[in-house]
């Protein structure tokens, strides 16, 4: 009621010759309003731009995967507090969603099992064809990617979910050597972009710097040479989890 009682007086001064509303209008930049009209402009542009990809995912081999096993995704993704569409951009980096994948040393699946992890995972969720049933795949990923989330729980979420890929990709061992000299030059262990250079420092050409970090002059799990391989592999999986956050 109070602001109907105002309006007139609003209207008046609205009209009234000389109102500084009046001047106010006159007195625009023309600048700023440039300005904003090519922010808007822009983000119409960047709204075209994300529904034609969303588009061109959808129609896609790839998307039409997505949308096959998106109900068991998101069923094991809830279940182990993930977003679903995390694991849908795993799965294209894994395997592009071809159900028969096989790498080089072994793993196989949409997730890319090894043969070791599935007969541990076998046993502790109690089912059999990881290796063959793609759906048994899905389950299995996800529940190992839960256990690598287990080896950073001091980390904020964005870098556990980070150091958890690169554990998944390279073995826990690997990162827990890039963080043991993360902590020697007094750098945060807990945080990807901290650790991500230090993988490349488990060479063996990098004795020296071993000597001064561990005790018998080697990284306590190995040398490592697939650096390269991993840095790629998170990078990878977040830029286009970024994406799918937007589009899917």
């Amino acid at each position: 009621m109070k602001r109907l009682r105002y309006f007139p007086l609003l209207l008046f001064l609205f009209f009234l010759p000389g109102c500084n509303m009046a001047e106010m209008e006159a007195q625009s930049d023309p600048v700023a309003d440039d300005s904003l009209l090519a922010v808007i402009k822009m983000r119409i542009e960047e709204k075209k731009e994300l529904e034609r990809m969303r588009e061109e995912l959808l129609r896609s081999p790839v998307g039409y995967s997505i949308k096959k096993y998106k109900p068991i995704i998101k069923k094991y993704a809830k279940r182990y507090g993930f977003d679903w569409r995390l694991i849908a951009a795993q799965i294209v980096q894994e395997s592009g969603f071809r159900e028969k994948a096989r790498s080089r040393v072994g793993a196989r699946g949409l997730m890319q099992i090894m043969p070791f992890t599935a007969r541990e995972i076998s046993r502790e969720l109690d089912i059999e064809y990881i290796m063959r049933n793609p759906r048994e795949n899905i389950t299995a990923g996800i529940y190992h990617l839960n256990k690598q989330m287990g080896y950073f729980r001091d980390a904020r979420l964005e870098d556990r979910t980070q150091l958890a890929l690169a554990s998944y990709n390279a073995g826990a061992g690997r990162v827990f050597d890039a963080q043991e000299i993360s902590a020697y030059f007094r750098q945060p262990t807990n945080q990807w972009p901290t650790v991500r250079p230090y993988l490349s420092l488990l060479k063996r050409s990098d004795w020296e710097l071993h000597l001064q970090v561990w005790p018998d002059g080697k990284p306590r799990h190995g040398y490592f040479y697939g650096y390269n391989e991993t840095i790629n592999y998170v990078n990878h999986i977040w830029e286009r989890y970024q994406l799918y956050k937007k589009i899917l």
